[in-house]
């Protein structure tokens, strides 16, 4: 089984003839943790299947005790947790834990004594299994959890590794082969024997200090705390979050509607509601419309597994952006057709990105995109609040955090080799916010579309006028190159 694994497989090795199953329901409480290690345990032990006993005793220990930990019972009283064993001889050993909860879980690095503070820990999970899934349960009431396990005894070759192999460090002096990852999501490979971070809750992470900014619940304290300071210093922060998305997912259908029918999301961050991604936005336009989703956040991967369906065309990757020719040439990329425009979306990226990383990027991305594609790109302006910037900046940075708005000035000269539709330049606004003593709106970030040489005469700016007026320093200027 050297193919990657889907859910289409995991559904194939449920409903095989050749599989066995176990289940046991049990009351959501801490001791029912121990029972499901027993219950694990035992069984396997019947269907001889000792080598994933390890794995799966403790996949099966962190979904219970993700379950008890966060159980709501409704008025029915429905309070149990449901555990589920599907073997199949020679493929796949799977572990369900079905709950009443129906929030999806996410990753969540544990502590000794329990799980960690407002977690929904699938650490171990995430490390031991070939793919998990969750999936709304049947009756409607809460979630299943999937966990899926290649049943190495008969097909994995000598010397191969364990999936808890894999989840044990390399020995000294070894390095681990990157692999493709369960769900599409690449991880890849860094020159120098550098690594994609991991996961670290102890430390703000862009994705979730944003999601927390804008409101959202995929955050931990270290980035709560974070917020709440740059909120204190940019009270207009959340809004400026808020009007830069809302302009990302106005431009995608626009350009759906401009033929584009690819899509490739740099620095994609978290995944929002059904419905507001950038293929629900591309696809509403362009039925056959597909999305790579690309960020270096292991989080961010983890949600993008979770969240969207796994098909062909709504493909994640997990990989540094600033190491571009690595990452152009990972699977998930090499999929796109080379012979089709695409678009390049970096909503809110190059400013956590240096000068250096940032020009390297799209000089690499605009030798590199088919004639005829298109570069959006939406930034945080430096001059537009010039007297609360510097205090963002600064807290990002004890923070260790990279954040870098720049002028218009700036932006447009990393991306020189571009040609920028100067009408389509727009200073997005913040609604219901304007200068004092003035009636125009303050604004957050710039936004623009650029395109490859041989398609500059188009105009893909929605509803571009002749000439946009945009914001500098408080006052309206014409945006023009």
């Amino acid at each position: 089984m050297s193919h990657r694994i889907t859910r289409s497989d995991l559904l194939r090795a449920l409903d095989s003839p050749a599989a066995v199953s176990a289940r046991m329901a049990l009351p959501s409480r801490l001791e029912s943790v121990r029972q499901t290690r027993r219950f694990v345990s035992d069984q396997l032990g019947r269907w001889g299947c000792e080598s994933l006993t390890d794995s799966t005793v403790r996949i099966c220990s962190e979904l219970a005790a993700n379950a008890v930990t966060h159980a709501e019972p409704d008025a029915a009283g429905r309070g149990e947790i449901l555990v589920s064993l599907t073997f199949v001889a020679g493929e796949a050993l799977i572990a369900q834990v079905a709950d009443s909860d129906p929030s999806p879980p996410v990753p969540k690095i544990t502590r000794p004594q329990g799980l960690a503070e407002s977690g929904r820990g699938l650490s171990i999970v995430t490390k031991l299994c070939d793919y998990w899934s969750t999936s709304p349960r049947s009756d409607g009431h809460g979630k299943t959890v999937s966990a899926y396990l290649r049943d190495h005894q008969q097909a994995l070759a000598p010397g191969a590794a364990s999936a808890a192999d894999r989840a044990l460090p390399p020995p000294a002096g070894q390095d681990r082969v990157p692999s493709e990852d369960a769900a599409g999501l690449v991880a890849a490979a860094e020159p120098g024997g550098t690594a994609l971070p991991k996961l670290d809750f102890s430390k703000p992470a862009v994705a979730r200090v944003c999601d927390y900014v804008t409101g959202g619940t995929d955050n931990y304290p270290a980035d709560r705390a974070l917020g709440r300071q740059l909120l204190a210093v940019a009270p207009w922060l959340d809004r400026a979050a808020a009007a830069a998305r809302a302009h990302g997912q106005h431009v995608v259908p626009h350009l759906a509607s401009q033929g584009i029918v690819q899509f490739l999301d740099l620095g994609c961050g978290l995944p929002r509601r059904r419905g507001r991604n950038v293929h629900d936005a591309a696809q509403d336009i362009q039925r056959e419309a597909s999305v790579v989703y690309v960020d270096r956040d292991p989080m961010v991967q983890a949600h993008v597994r979770t969240v969207f369906e796994e098909t062909p065309r709504e493909m994640g990757l997990h990989a540094d952006i600033t190491l571009t020719e690595d990452m152009l040439a990972q699977p998930a990329i090499a999929r796109l057709h080379r012979r089709r425009p695409l678009a390049v979306l970096l909503h809110e990226v190059l400013p956590w990105i240096d000068d250096d990383k940032a020009r390297h990027l799209l000089d690499t991305l605009r030798s590199w995109v088919p004639n005829g594609s298109v570069l959006s790109v939406v930034h945080a302006a430096a001059d537009s609040h010039p007297e609360s910037t510097p205090d963002l900046v600064a807290l990002y940075e004890e923070a260790g955090i990279v954040y870098q708005p720049r002028t218009l000035e700036q932006l447009l000269a990393l991306a020189a080799d571009w040609d920028v539709d100067g009408p389509g330049i727009a200073a997005v606004p913040l609604d219901g916010l304007r200068a004092v003593g003035g009636r125009e709106p303050l604004y957050g970030s710039y936004a623009f579309i650029a395109c490859a040489s041989e398609s500059a005469g188009r105009r893909f700016g929605p509803n571009a006028p002749a000439r946009t007026p945009v914001a500098s320093g408080g006052a309206y200027r014409e945006a023009t190159r």
